[in-house]
C-alpha cells in the first residue's frame, strides 16, 4: 500500500518527496491567480465573520488592526511581486512583504488578535512566505513553512490554505483513524436502525443517512454524533500537526554531518473508545487497517452513468451529514478527489448553529484557552467534506466563491448548477448542449422566448406612410421568421404551465413524476417551505412573498383577495409527506428540487444577488471610478448586469400572463417593424411599453422584445419623431432591454449613426438620451467627437423633470455625471484641459457640488471637480468656499481603492489654498469631520495605496498632523515623513520623485490665487533679487479689489511663516535629517525639471533651518546638500538657479563647520559670487565668510588682465578719473572733460565737453549720481546734469581761486587752493576759510564731517555745522616733517588714508565712529591714489605700480605694474563697485584698463 510504502522511505526520499511535492502545489497557486484571489476573499469573509462575532461595542486596539493591516500590506506586495517582470521592483516588493508577513508568522498561538486566532493568521501567513521563497527559487525554506502552516494550525490548513496538500501528504497516514471513525459511525447507525445489525462494517451507509433517520434520532444519540465528529477532526490534527513535525525533522536534518539523527516515524493512533461503548467487537483491519470503505466519510455514491446520486441531508438544520466527494481506489489505499463536487448550501439554521458548535485549537495542549472557547465550532458532520473542503466552514461563505463551483467567465457553470424556478423550453433546439439550466450566458437567453400558441403571426397591414431608414427596414416575413420562430408554450399534464427546462436529447422519466400536490404552482418545482393561504392554496413561502412584495393582494390561483397581512406558519403535514416521497427516489433530479439561494448570478460579484422582478424604482448603480476612458466603459459590464437575464428562481409571473402579454405585444410589434404611418408607429411604441411595464421586466417578454429588428424600430422612431413623449418612451424601452442584456445594445452600437442621432436628440434638450448613450458605453473618441460637454453640463445645470409614468433605471443627470467624467478623464492632457475648462466656463461646477449630496455618481462628481482644479488651479477657492466635506469623506471611507485615489487627490488639491487661513481651516473640517478617524483612515490607506497616490497622501496626512503645534511624536506625522521620503528615494520611478516633490512644495503653503506656488519667487526676493516677487504681488494685488488687501496679507504672512516653521522643524528632525540624503538623490538626476524642483526645495529647507532652533541637523543638512549646491552655483547657466544656490550656502556660513568645507571651494566659486554681486545680496555676506577663512588664500581669488590702453597725450594730463553707471569720466590738463562707456569692459567715447579754459583737476559725483561737480584752475565750479545721453553744465560757479582738490553734496562744495587750510563753499557767496596751519592735500565728506589729508601725516576733522576743525589723528614728524597724507576715500564705515612711507606702513584705516585703527598698508611704497570696490582696495604710486589689498583682512593679494614711460606718474585712479575694472590715467596722457578676475 501507499501508506506502508512511504513508510519504508528513508530521509532523503521523504524530503525529495515533500520538495516535489510542494512546488508542484506552490507553482499552482502562483500560476494561477483566480485562485489566490478566491482563497484570499474566503479567508477575508471568515475574518470578518469572526470579527463580527466580537461586537459592535467592542473596541479594536491599534496595535491589532496594525497585526492586520501588516497582513493585508505583505499579501498586496507579494501580488505585485508576481505581477510585475522588472527584477528591481520584484525583490525590493518582496523583501517588504517578507518583512510584513513575519510580523503575523511570529504571532503567540495562544492569543487572539482582534477577535481573530492568531494561529489562524500565523498560518495564513506561513502560506505566503511558502509563496515567497519559492519565488526567490529557495524550495527548502517554501517547503518548511508550509509544513509550520501545518504545525501551527492543522484544522484550516487542511480545510482552507491547502486541502489537496494535505491529501498528498498527511492522508495516506490516517488510514487507522479513517477506519475507527468508519466503525464509531456504524454503532451509531446500528443503535438507530436496529434491523441493520447484519450489514457489515464496509457497508456503504449513505443511503440510510436521510432526514428522516436524523430526526429520529434520541438527544443522547444527536450528542454523540456531534462528539464523534468533534473527536474525530481533533484526531486527524493531532496527528497532522505530529506528521509536519516529523517532516520538518527531516528537512532540518543535516545530511553532510558524520553522525546522521534520522527523526523517528510517527505512528498514527486513533482516539480510545470507552470500555462501555464497545457492544460488539470491531474486527481489526477496521480498527487499524488502512483499508478505506467508500462510505467511511470520504464519498457519495454514483450511478452507473457517473451524475452524483446526492442525498436530501442538506435539509435539515442541526444534524446535517455530508461527506467529501471521491472515490475509493482499493489498490491506492487513498481516496480519489471527484472534480465534479456538488455545491453546499447552509442553510439559516446552519449558520447559526455551525458560529456556536464549531471549535479549533492547537492539539497538544491538554488545557483549552478561554480564547479556543470563542472560536466558532461547526461539527463535522455539518461540513459535505470533513477533510479539507474550503468551502462550508464560515457561515459568511458564499457557495458562489468556492474553487469548484465559481468561474471567472459568466456562461461557464458547474454541471450540478441548480436550474432556476422559471424554465422556457425552446422548440427549435436541438443540440443537448443548450439545454442546460437556463440561461447560461447572454446568448443563450437571446435564443429562448416565450409566445401564444394560438398565434398565427400575420401581421397587420397598416394605412398611413411615413419615411423608414433604408438601412434599417426589414420586411413583414422576415419579422416572423425572427420573432415567431419560438413559440410554443410547454404544458404540463395537470395543465398547467411547466417550467422544467428538459433537454431535447433526453426523455422525461416518469416515474420521478411528483405528485401535482407537491409542486408549487408558480414554481413549478417540489416544495421546500410549503404556506397554506386562506383561499386553500399552497405555495412556496419564497415564491409567494415575491410575489405580495409586487403589489399582489390576490390569490395567484384563485385570484380572491386575500385579508391577512403575514404568511401562515409551515404545512408541516405536507413537508413531512413530501420529505418521505423523496426518500423513495434517491437519485431524484435536481430540476424538481426547489434551490433556497441560486448557485449561480449573472453578477460578477461573488457576494451578491439580485432578484428578477426588483423594481426599476429601486435600481442603484455604483459608478466608474477615477480611471482612463476605456476603463470606464469596461466596468459598466458589472453595472448592468442583474438577475432577469437570468430567470431568478424567486419570479412569480405566471405563465398565463406572459402569454397574454406577448399576445398583446404582437400587433404593435409588427406596426412598429412594418407601418409606413409615423403616426401608428408611434401608437405603438406607447403600447408596447404599457404591456412591457405590465409585464415586470419578464425574461419571455424581454426575449421577444430583443430581437434586432424591433430595436431597429425603436431607433427609427427615434430618429423620425418628433413627440416628445414619444421619444422618451422608446429610449425607457430600449434602456431597460440593454438593462437586462447588454447584447441588445450591440444591435445599436453596430451603426454609427444610432450614437449620432442619440447626441442630435441630447443636444436637442432630450435629457433621457443620456441615459441610452451611457449604457451603450461608448469610447471617449466617440463622445468627443460629438461636443457633447456643454449640453452634459447645462443637463446637470436643469432641476430634475418628471417623467409621468416612466422611471428610467437611472436619472438623466446621473448618466450625464457619468459621462462627462468619462470625457474629461480621457485622451491627452490637452483635451482634458479644453474639456475641464468647457465645464468651468458653463458654471458647472457649483451645480456639481450641489450633486455630491446624493450618494449616487459621488465619485464621479469629485473626479470631475479634480479634474477641473488640475486644469484649472484658480478655481480651487470656489470649490472650496461652496463644498461641504462630509460627502467626500464618506465616500473616502466606504469607497474601494480607485475611489479613495480620487479623493486623496481632490482633498489635496483644494488644501492648496493661496490663504493659509483657510486652508487651515479645510484641514480642520476634514480632520474632525465624520464619525471615523479621518486620520487613522489615512494612515491606512497609505500604507496600501498605489506608489503614485502615496505622495499626496502623505502630504495631506502630514498637514492634518500638523494642524496643532508638533510637541509629541506622532505615528501619523512619523509614517507621512517616511511615505515621502521613500519616494523620494525612488530612482527608477521618476514619475513619483516629481510627484513627491510637487506635493512637498505644496506642502509649504505659499500660493496665489491662480493657484500656482510663488515659493522659488519669494526665495529670490529673500536673496535680493525681487522682480519676480514683485510682479507676482501686483497681479495679486490686481486680482483683489478689496480695500485691506495689504492688512489682510499681513495676517496671512503671519500665519504662513508659523505654518512654515512647523513643516520645515518636522520634516528637518526626521531621523536625524534623513531627508536631506533623499534631497541630495534627487538633486544628481539627469531630469531638469526633477533637478529645478529640486534645488527650490531644498533651497527653502535650507534656509528655514537656518531660522529654527538648532537641534543637530545641520551637520547632516552640510553633509548631504554643500557639495551639491556649489555644483549648482558653478554648472547652471540660469541666474535663479545660481541665487537660489547662493541663498542655500548662505544659511550654512553662520555654522564655522559648514564655512571651512565651503572654503574648500573657495576658488572654484569666487568668480561666480562676484558676478552674482550686482543681482544678490547674499552673495556679499558669502563672500565675507570666505575671505575671513584663514584657509583660504587670498592671492589665489585674484587676477586681472589688460584690456586697453588709450593715448591721449594731446588732450595733457589725466587728471582725474570717475566711474559712476557704467560710465568713466576723464579730466585733463587742457580743460576738457571726456565721457566713456565701460559698458562691455571696452571704453568708448561717447562726448567731450570742452567749457573749462584751464586745466580740470577734480572730478566728484553726487551720491545720488545725478549730478558732477568738477573744480578748474580757471577758479570756477562747474555743476553737470547726467543724463542717460549726455551731460550738460547747469550751474557755473567763480570761486575766485583755484581749485586742486573738489568735494561736493547739493548743500556745499569743500576744496583746496592755494596755501594753508581748505575752503567752504555754501554756493552763494564768498568761500569761507578754515585754516588749521597745513597744507591739505586731499579731502573726503561725509554727511556733516569733512576729512582734510594734511602734511606733517595728520588728518584734520571739520564739522561743517561749526565750521570748527580738530585734529582726527596726528602722524610722528620725520625727516624735516615731509610726511604727508596724499589720498583719503570713505567707505562702509571706514575712512582709508595713504600717504608716505613711515616705518615700511603707508597707509592706515580708521574706524570712522572710534577713531581706532582697524589696519595698515605695509608697504615700503608712498601712496599717492586710492580707490575701493565692495572686495579690494587700490593703491597707486607715483612710480608706477598700483597694488592691490583684500578689504576684509587688509592683506596685500596682488600688484600691477602701469606702463609709464620715462618720468611718467600715475595722476588718477578708479574702479567699479564690483570689482570688475580698474582705470589708471598717467601723466604721459595715457589711461589703462584692466579687467580683475
Amino acid at each position: 500500500m501507499a501508506a506502508n510504502c512511504r513508510f519504508a522511505m528513508d530521509q532523503k526520499d521523504i524530503v525529495r518527496l515533500l520538495s516535489t511535492t510542494v512546488d508542484s502545489f506552490i507553482r499552482d497557486r502562483l500560476i494561477n491567480k483566480d485562485m489566490r484571489t478566491q482563497h484570499k476573499e474566503q479567508c477575508a469573509e471568515r475574518l470578518a465573520a469572526e470579527d463580527g462575532s466580537c461586537g459592535e461595542g467592542t473596541e479594536v486596539r491599534y496595535s491589532d488592526q496594525a497585526v492586520l493591516a501588516n497582513l493585508d500590506w505583505g499579501i498586496e506586495a507579494l501580488e505585485e511581486a508576481i505581477g510585475t517582470s522588472n527584477m528591481e521592483t520584484k525583490l525590493a516588493r518582496l523583501d517588504y512583504a517578507e518583512k510584513m508577513l513575519q510580523v503575523c508568522a511570529m504571532l503567540s498561538s495562544n492569543q487572539k488578535t482582534a477577535g481573530v486566532p492568531n494561529f489562524y493568521l500565523s498560518a495564513w501567513a506561513h502560506l505566503h512566505l511558502a509563496y515567497l521563497w519559492k519565488l526567490r527559487n529557495n524550495v527548502h525554506n517554501s517547503v518548511l513553512h508550509v509544513l509550520e502552516m501545518f504545525v501551527v494550525d492543522p484544522f484550516f490548513s487542511r480545510i482552507d490554505f491547502a486541502p489537496e496538500l494535505w491529501k498528498d501528504l498527511f492522508l495516506p497516514h490516517m488510514g487507522s483513524i479513517v477506519g475507527w471513525y468508519s466503525e464509531q459511525r456504524h454503532r451509531l447507525v446500528l443503535e438507530v436502525v436496529p434491523d441493520l445489525s447484519d450489514l457489515s462494517f464496509t457497508t456503504d451507509l449513505d443511503q440510510f443517512f436521510n432526514e428522516s433517520l436524523i430526526f429520529s434520532m434520541r438527544p443522547n444519540q444527536v450528542d454523540k454524533l456531534q462528539k464523534l465528529e468533534q473527536l474525530y477532526g481533533e484526531s486527524l490534527d493531532e496527528n497532522t500537526r505530529l506528521y509536519a513535525k516529523y517532516f520538518k525533522d527531516c528537512m532540518n536534518c543535516d545530511s553532510t554531518s558524520s553522525k546522521k539523527v534520522i527523526p523517528m516515524l510517527p505512528i498514527a493512533e486513533p482516539p480510545m473508545t470507552p470500555l462501555h461503548e464497545l457492544s460488539r467487537s470491531v474486527p481489526d483491519f477496521v480498527k487499524f487497517g488502512p483499508i478505506l470503505p467508500k462510505s467511511a466519510g470520504f464519498s457519495v455514491l454514483k450511478s452507473k452513468d457517473g451524475t452524483r446520486d446526492t442525498s436530501r441531508m442538506n435539509i435539515t438544520s442541526t444534524a446535517l451529514l455530508n461527506f467529501e466527494s471521491g472515490k475509493w481506489d482499493p489498490k491506492e489505499g487513498l481516496v480519489e478527489e471527484d472534480e465534479d463536487d456538488s455545491d453546499y448550501e447552509p442553510n439559516e439554521a446552519n449558520e447559526d448553529s455551525a458560529d456556536k458548535t464549531h471549535k479549533s485549537h492547537p492539539i497538544g495542549s491538554s488545557k483549552k484557552t478561554e480564547d479556543e472557547e470563542t472560536w466558532p465550532k461547526v461539527p463535522l458532520f455539518k461540513m459535505k467534506n470533513p477533510l479539507y473542503s474550503p468551502t462550508v466552514f464560515s457561515p459568511k461563505t458564499s457557495p458562489k466563491t468556492s474553487p469548484e463551483t465559481s468561474s471567472p467567465k459568466p456562461d461557464v457553470h458547474c454541471k450540478n448548477e441548480p436550474t432556476s424556478l422559471l424554465r422556457l423550453k425552446s422548440t427549435l433546439a436541438t443540440d443537448s448542449t443548450n439545454a442546460t439550466s437556463l440561461p447560461a450566458s447572454p446568448h443563450v437567453v437571446s435564443d429562448c422566448s416565450i409566445s401564444s400558441a394560438e398565434s398565427d403571426g400575420s401581421p397587420t397591414k397598416l394605412q398611413e406612410n411615413y419615411s423608414r431608414t433604408p438601412s434599417r427596414s426589414r420586411s413583414c416575413e422576415n419579422l416572423n421568421s425572427q420573432v415567431l420562430k419560438n413559440s410554443s408554450l410547454h404544458v404540463s399534464d395537470e395543465g398547467s404551465p411547466s417550467c422544467i427546462l428538459t433537454p431535447l436529447s433526453e426523455k422525461p422519466i416518469t416515474r420521478w413524476k411528483p405528485p401535482k400536490d407537491f409542486v408549487c404552482p408558480i414554481t413549478g418545482q417540489i416544495f421546500c417551505d410549503p404556506v397554506t393561504l386562506e383561499t386553500g392554496q399552497t405555495y412556496e413561502r419564497r415564491a409567494i412573498q415575491e410575489w405580495l412584495k409586487r403589489g399582489n393582494t390576490t390569490c395567484p390561483i384563485t385570484r380572491q383577495p386575500l385579508s391577512a397581512s403575514s404568511l401562515p406558519k409551515t404545512n408541516y403535514v405536507l413537508k413531512r409527506l413530501i420529505t418521505s416521497w423523496i426518500e423513495q427516489f434517491p437519485d431524484l433530479p435536481q430540476e424538481l428540487l426547489y434551490s433556497e439561494t441560486p448557485k449561480y448570478s449573472f453578477n460578477h460579484s461573488p457576494t451578491k444577488e439580485t432578484p428578477l422582478a426588483t423594481s426599476t424604482r429601486c435600481r442603484k448603480f455604483d459608478f466608474p471610478s477615477h480611471r482612463s476612458s476605456d476603463e470606464c466603459v469596461n466596468q459598466r459590464s458589472k453595472m448592468f448586469m442583474r438577475a432577469v437575464v437570468s430567470t431568478s428562481p424567486t419570479s412569480v409571473i405566471s405563465q398565463a400572463e406572459v402569454e397574454t402579454i406577448i399576445t398583446g405585444l404582437k400587433p404593435n410589434v409588427s406596426c412598429l417593424c412594418t407601418s409606413e404611418s409615423l403616426h401608428e408607429c408611434e401608437a405603438a411604441v406607447l403600447a408596447i411599453a404599457r404591456l412591457w411595464k405590465d409585464s415586470k421586466g419578464d425574461i419571455g417578454v424581454h426575449s421577444y422584445l430583443s430581437e434586432p429588428i424591433i430595436v431597429n424600430g425603436f431607433v427609427e422612431i427615434l430618429s423620425a419623431s418628433l413627440n416628445r413623449d414619444v421619444l422618451r418612451t422608446s429610449i425607457y424601452v430600449l434602456s431597460e432591454l440593454i438593462f437586462a442584456d447588454e447584447n441588445v445594445g450591440e444591435t445599436l452600437t453596430s451603426v454609427d449613426s444610432d450614437l449620432d442621432c442619440l447626441a442630435a436628440l441630447l443636444k436637442n434638450g432630450l435629457a433621457e438620451a443620456t441615459v441610452l448613450i451611457y449604457q451603450l458605453k461608448p469610447a471617449f473618441s466617440q463622445l468627443s467627437a460629438h461636443d457633447l460637454v456643454h449640453s452634459l453640463v447645462q443637463l446637470i445645470l436643469k432641476k430634475s423633470e418628471e417623467l409621468n409614468d416612466l422611471q428610467l433605471i437611472m436619472e438623466p443627470k446621473d448618466a450625464a455625471i457619468a459621462l462627462l467624467e468619462q470625457i474629461l478623464v480621457g485622451g491627452d492632457e490637452s483635451s482634458r484641459s479644453i474639456n475641464a475648462f468647457s465645464v468651468i466656463s458653463a458654471n458647472g461646477i457649483p451645480a456639481l457640488i450641489k450633486c455630491l449630496d446624493r450618494a449616487e455618481g459621488r465619485s464621479s462628481v469629485v473626479s470631475i471637480l479634480l479634474c477641473c482644479m488640475r486644469a484649472e488651479k484658480g478655481c480651487r477657492n470656489l470649490i472650496a468656499n461652496r463644498i461641504e466635506l462630509s460627502p467626500v469623506l464618506e465616500l473616502f471611507h466606504a469607497g474601494n481603492d480607485s475611489v479613495k485615489g480620487i479623493c486623496v487627490g481632490f482633498l489635496s488639491e483644494l488644501v492648496q489654498l493661496n490663504r493659509r487661513t483657510f486652508s487651515n481651516q479645510i484641514l480642520k473640517i476634514i480632520k474632525d469631520e465624520g464619525a471615523f478617524s479621518s486620520m487613522h483612515t489615512f494612515l491606512v490607506y497609505l500604507q496600501m495605496a498605489p506608489m503614485e497616490q502615496q505622495p499626496a497622501i502623505a502630504s495631506l496626512l502630514l498637514q492634518l498632523d500638523l494642524l496643532v503645534e508638533p510637541r509629541k511624536m506622532s505615528i501619523y506625522r512619523e509614517d507621512a515623513i517616511d511615505a515621502l521620503i521613500e519616494a523620494l528615494r525612488r530612482k527608477d520611478f521618476s514619475n513619483s520623485q516629481m510627484m513627491t516633490l510637487e506635493a512637498l512644495s505644496s506642502l509649504i503653503g505659499r500660493m496665489t490665487t491662480s493657484g500656482d506656488s510663488y515659493i522659488e519667487a519669494w526665495l529670490l526676493k529673500i536673496a535680493g533679487f525681487d522682480q519676480p516677487y514683485n510682479a507676482l504681488m501686483k497681479a495679486e494685488q490686481q486680482r483683489k479689489h478689496d480695500n485691506d488687501f495689504m492688512e489682510t496679507m499681513e495676517e496671512e504672512e503671519k500665519a504662513l511663516s508659523l505654518w512654515e516653521k512647523r513643516v520645515a522643524f518636522v520634516l528637518c528632525n526626521h531621523e536625524k535629517g534623513s531627508i536631506f540624503k533623499a534631497l541630495e538623490e534627487c538633486l544628481k538626476s539627469n531630469c531638469l525639471e526633477m533637478a529645478k524642483s529640486c534645488l527650490v526645495f531644498a533651497t527653502w529647507l535650507t534656509y528655514m533651518l537656518s531660522i529654527l532652533p538648532d537641534t543637530g541637523v545641520k551637520v547632516a543638512a552640510r553633509k548631504s546638500l554643500l557639495e551639491e549646491f556649489v555644483n549648482v552655483l558653478q554648472s547652471s547657466k540660469n541666474l535663479e538657479e545660481k541665487i537660489l544656490a547662493s541663498l542655500a550656502l548662505k544659511a550654512f556660513i553662520s555654522d564655522p563647520a559648514a564655512a571651512k568645507a565651503l572654503g574648500v571651494y573657495a576658488k572654484c566659486i569666487y568668480k561666480t559670487l562676484r558676478k552674482l554681486k550686482r543681482n544678490s545680496v547674499v552673495v556679499t555676506d558669502i563672500i565675507k565668510a570666505l575671505m575671513n577663512l584663514s584657509s583660504v588664500d587670498a592671492t589665489e581669488l585674484w587676477s586681472c588682465t589688460e584690456l586697453v590702453e588709450l593715448d591721449l597725450c594731446t588732450n595733457g594730463e589725466v587728471l582725474s578719473l570717475l566711474h559712476l553707471k557704467g560710465r568713466v569720466f576723464s579730466s585733463h590738463s587742457d580743460g576738457t572733460i571726456k565721457v566713456w562707456d565701460a559698458g562691455r569692459r571696452v571704453l568708448r567715447l561717447t562726448q567731450v565737453v570742452r567749457e573749462h579754459t584751464k586745466a580740470v583737476t577734480s572730478l566728484y559725483a553726487s551720491t545720488s549720481g545725478d549730478k558732477l561737480y568738477s573744480g578748474s584752475l580757471d577758479k570756477t565750479i562747474r555743476v553737470w546734469a547726467i543724463k542717460p545721453e549726455e551731460m550738460h553744465c547747469i550751474q557755473v560757479h567763480d570761486v575766485k581761486e583755484a581749485v586742486y582738490e573738489l568735494i561736493a553734496n547739493n548743500k556745499l562744495a569743500c576744496f583746496t587752493s592755494q596755501g594753508t587750510g581748505v575752503k567752504i563753499y555754501d554756493w552763494s557767496g564768498l568761500p569761507k576759510h578754515i585754516n588749521f596751519n597745513k597744507y591739505v592735500k586731499c579731502l573726503a565728506l561725509t554727511e556733516n564731517k569733512l576729512y582734510c589729508g594734511c602734511s606733517g601725516y595728520s588728518i584734520q576733522e571739520v564739522d561743517l555745522c561749526t565750521n570748527t576743525s580738530n585734529t582726527f589723528y596726528s602722524g610722528t614728524r620725520k625727516l624735516l616733517c615731509k610726511q604727508t597724507i596724499h589720498s583719503l576715500q570713505i567707505h562702509d564705515g571706514f575712512l582709508f588714508a595713504g600717504g608716505s612711507s613711515v616705518d615700511t606702513t603707508t597707509g592706515k584705516i580708521f574706524s570712522l565712529p572710534t577713531k581706532a585703527i582697524q589696519g595698515s598698508f605695509s608697504t615700503g611704497f608712498d601712496i599717492h591714489h586710492i580707490t575701493l570696490s565692495n572686495d579690494f582696495i587700490f593703491t597707486a604710486t607715483k612710480c608706477g605700480i598700483i597694488e592691490v589689498w583684500l578689504k576684509e583682512r587688509f592683506t596685500r593679494v596682488g600688484s600691477i605694474k602701469v606702463g609709464c614711460g620715462g618720468n611718467a606718474k600715475i595722476t588718477s585712479l578708479a574702479s567699479d563697485m564690483d570689482g570688475e575694472m580698474l582705470f589708471a590715467g598717467s601723466s604721459d596722457g595715457k589711461i589703462q584698463v584692466w579687467a580683475l578676475e
